[in-house]
Parts: structure tokens; C-alpha cells; sequence
């Protein structure tokens, strides 16, 4: 999930800071997601009776059952979220900018803030350790690229590369999106006939997935060069790239043009921000699929689209977060 971010810029100064908040637990969720959006590599939860599972560095993200199955019930109203930027991505601006947004969110006092700088270590083998392939849907196989035999033969294998961008599959938002656009391309009588736009495409999971199921081009769109480096060299990992293009800068229809299908896993806020052009990219009776929405800011995000002319249709839901198709069914 990519929303505003700052451009990623390698340079000299490598390494990491570690962003350490205490947030009720009412919110946790929607911390965690500004932070994934703004670039963190990863996000630890710790409250008591959790035990210290993190030792090795960061995980994928803030759902524990990526990292140890089902993690034990938080007793208390309070968690500490331990969060992972590269160093260039953490400054003072972006710090202003959290506690502005935890400070907006119910009943939120500011919390403190807490950043150290941490060193370099092996985390790209701690997350061979831990990150298995997963089946999603009826259809896909999610695998990691450095494991080479992946599972039954009727699954479609989608392999990703570790890396900084959001989207393993292994969270709700991604898994979910996945299952939708599965539904959407068996569904389709010619899914050559479809093209597909993904907005904040991260590791490009989703368009990728698109395209091993028929689609005949995808675009990704992200603020984030770092995050399209990794897109296209997921999408050449599973030769696909001919049909992937990753055009630089923000979300433009008159420059990308009008599609289909529609792929938005951001934060509910920036869907709102972008109802507008998102809509906009939309052929009549298309679909916009979007995700990362909390499940009290649905009512929120469908009235956005409802106003640009959009029926909300099927939708999947967790605890936590909820997956929605929009249809399109008059030019937007």
C-alpha cells in the first residue's frame, strides 16, 4: 500500500530507524497501516503474553499469522509497535506527520514517539526462515523466489522477490484483492480483452496476478521508484514483463488512459483523496477493486465513489479490514 511517500534515495547513509509508539489497540491497525504506507520495511507488535518472537529484525508486515500463526489474544487495551523505515525514509517531517495522524484518530491523545538508528543485519535471512508459499483463492500459489519447487501443479505460481515494496499476499488486503481478481478474470468471458490498472502497485503483486490469469496489459502506478524497480523485476520473474508498464509520477487518467479494471490497496484516507481520478480511470461498466480499508471507514470510502457514480458490489471482510468492487456502469 503506497500513498504519498517520499521518493526512496539510496545513498550513503544505509541502515535503519526504529519507530517505537504505544497506541490503544482500538487503533493499532490504522497505525500500522500510515506506517506501511509511508514506507516501513516492518512492523513488531509487542503486549504481554506475546513473548519476544522478533529477535532477527523486521517482519513483513503488521499481521502476526505472517510470522508465527495465530498469535496470542492481547489481554490489555494498549499495544507497542516497533516499526522498521530505511533511515532516509524516517525525518522530522514524517515524524510530525505521524503524530498528527495518530492525534486525529478516535480518541487519540499523541503518544510519544520514541526513533533510534539500528545497524544493518541479515534480515533478508531471517525472512528466507519464515516466508513460505501460501495458496490464495481457488487458483494462486504465492512463493517466494528463492524456493524453487512450489506445491501442486494446478496452482498458478505467483513468485516474488523480497524486497521493500508492500505486497506479499500474506495479508488480508493483498490475499483478498487476489481472490477478487481471480473471481473477476474466471468470470470474464475474453479476459485478453482486459486491462488493468494498479494503483500504489508496491511489489506489483496485483497486476502481476492479473496478467498470469489472461489480462493482456497491466499498468502500475506508484510515487515510490524504488517500489516500480522491484514491480518490474517481479513482473520479469514471472515473465510477464512485456505486458507491464510502470510510468513514473502520480495517478494521471489523461496521461494512463481508461481501464476495465482498477486496482487501488491503499489506506481509506488516500482512496478518499483519490476517489476523483481513480473514477476517472474507469471504462463505462468497469470496476474498481480497493482495499486497505478499515472496516469502520467503509460507510466512508462508498459514499467517495458513490458520489462519482459508483454501486458498491461484492466485498470480503476480516476482523479488521474490508475489500470492496466498485462497478462503473456510466462513463465516470
Amino acid at each position: 500500500m503506497v500513498g504519498d511517500l517520499m521518493s526512496r534515495n539510496r545513498n550513503k547513509d544505509t541502515g535503519w530507524t526504529e519507530v517505537s509508539v504505544r497506541v490503544p489497540v482500538a487503533v493499532q491497525e490504522a497505525a500500522i497501516a500510515w506506517a506501511m504506507d509511508h514506507g516501513a520495511a516492518g512492523v513488531q507488535e509487542e503486549y504481554p503474553g506475546l513473548g519476544d518472537l522478533h529477535d532477527a529484525g523486521p517482519i513483513v508486515s503488521g499481521d502476526p499469522s505472517e510470522w508465527s500463526g495465530d498469535a496470542p489474544v492481547n489481554p490489555g487495551d494498549f499495544a507497542t509497535l516497533r516499526i522498521w523505515f530505511p533511515r532516509v525514509r524516517w525525518t522530522s517531517e514524517s515524524r510530525v506527520s505521524f503524530l498528527n495522524y495518530l492525534a486525529g484518530l478516535p480518541g487519540g491523545d499523541a503518544p510519544a514517539v520514541r526513533a533510534r538508528r539500528v545497524e544493518d543485519t541479515d534480515w533478508a535471512a531471517s525472512l528466507r526462515r519464515e516466508w513460505r508459499p501460501i495458496e490464495v483463492g481457488r487458483r494462486f500459489l504465492v512463493c517466494p523466489s528463492f524456493v524453487r519447487r512450489a506445491g501442486r501443479g494446478d496452482r498458478t505460481v505467483l513468485r516474488l522477490r523480497p524486497g521493500m515494496a508492500f505486497g506479499t499476499g500474506t495479508h488480508f488486503t493483498t490475499a483478498s484483492c487476489l481472490e477478487m481478481i481471480e473471481g473477476i478474470l474466471t468470470r470474464a468471458g475474453d479476459p485478453g480483452a482486459l486491462r488493468v490498472l494498479d494503483v500504489g502497485t508496491g511489489s506489483g503483486v496485483l497486476a502481476i496476478a492479473a496478467l498470469l490469469l489472461g489480462a493482456s496489459e497491466a499498468v502500475g502506478v506508484d510515487l515510490d521508484r524504488e517500489a516500480l524497480r522491484e514491480a518490474r523485476q517481479n513482473a520479469r520473474l514471472n515473465r510477464v514483463a512485456d505486458r507491464f508498464r510502470t510510468p513514473p509520477g502520480p495517478l494521471d487518467p489523461d496521461a494512463t488512459g481508461r481501464f476495465p479494471l482498477v486496482i487501488a490497496n491503499l489506506v481509506a484516507s488516500t482512496l478518499v483523496d483519490l476517489a476523483d481520478p481513480l473514477a476517472r480511470s474507469l471504462t463505462p461498466g468497469g470496476r474498481l477493486l480497493v482495499s486497505g480499508i478499515l472496516r469502520r471507514q467503509e460507510a466512508q470510502v462508498i459514499e467517495a465513489f458513490r458520489s462519482r457514480g459508483l454501486t458498491p458490489g461484492a466485498a470480503m471482510r476480516d476482523g479488521t479490514w474490508v475489500t470492496i468492487v466498485l462497478d462503473s456502469s456510466s462513463p465516470a
